[in-house]
């Protein structure tokens, strides 16, 4: 089976427009979205449109569309970050909030578990960066695979048997047969590696295989709508910067 697996989309249609497209390039047949289909940028409406049309298998929960439910206080974000789910909460339609309200924090595909921030304490929205981080999250998915999204960048980090972790560099990798593995799929609308182009993941279980993709998008059309809604330039340049 191809999946195709991406997340963190926040409201940039134009990122989406064309991971959507490469996705069908790619002849993925199941697409998974792990979360923060909306926050940051300027089209809610049609993002949630245009990711519904997808036909998605398995869409979960992220942080932004909680807090845009009223599930997550706005009290653990920055400034830009509430004033922008505040803007988005006024432009949602009512089958936008029956679409977030059915999301679910984590699902689960054979071997496979998909979660938007970590298999351990799913709903605390923890973040993924030091190796003690990994190691922790190892522990709280019983499968061979855990894909995620929320730090907005692309990694695979490997477990052997014996308990070692590192995290591969590659692009293009492998998996290997007694090995476990996290998978950040990086960030649709907003890259922070500091590579600005849009991320997602093709995984082909059948061969074992897992690439990131990297592709190139309209960032200034999005930074624009993003200032004429008048929501904070920074939101803005952070697509310039890709950070």
């Amino acid at each position: 089976m191809r999946y195709g697996l991406f997340s963190d989309v926040h409201s940039n249609l134009e990122a989406m427009t064309v991971v959507a497209g490469a996705l069908r390039k790619e002849g993925v047949q199941e697409r998974l979205c792990l979360g923060d289909l909306v926050g940051y940028y300027a089209s809610p409406q049609q993002t949630l449109d245009l990711i519904q049309s997808m036909d998605c298998w398995k869409v979960v929960l992220g942080n932004h569309d909680a807090a845009c439910l009223g599930k997550t206080p706005l009290a653990r974000f920055n400034e830009p970050a509430a004033r922008a789910i505040l803007w988005t909460r006024e432009k949602l339609l009512p089958r936008h909030y029956a679409f977030l309200s059915s999301l679910r924090l984590r699902e689960e595909i054979g071997d496979m578990d998909l979660v938007h921030a970590s298999p351990h304490e799913m709903e605390e929205w923890h973040y993924l960066t030091q190796p003690e981080d990994l190691e922790r999250n190892f522990r709280h998915f019983p499968g061979k695979i855990c894909f995620f999204g929320h730090v907005h960048k692309p990694f695979i980090a490997e477990r052997e048997p014996g308990g070692a972790i590192r995290v591969i560099p590659d692009a293009d990798y492998a998996l290997k047969p007694h090995c476990r593995y996290l998978v950040n799929v990086g960030s649709v609308g907003q890259p922070r590696d500091g590579d600005r182009r849009t991320a997602f993941v093709v995984y082909d279980s059948t061969a074992g295989a897992i690439s990131i993709r990297r592709l190139e998008y309209d960032f200034e059309r999005t930074m624009q709508k993003a200032k004429d809604a008048g929501l904070p330039d920074l939101l803005a340049q952070r697509l310039r910067a890709g950070k």
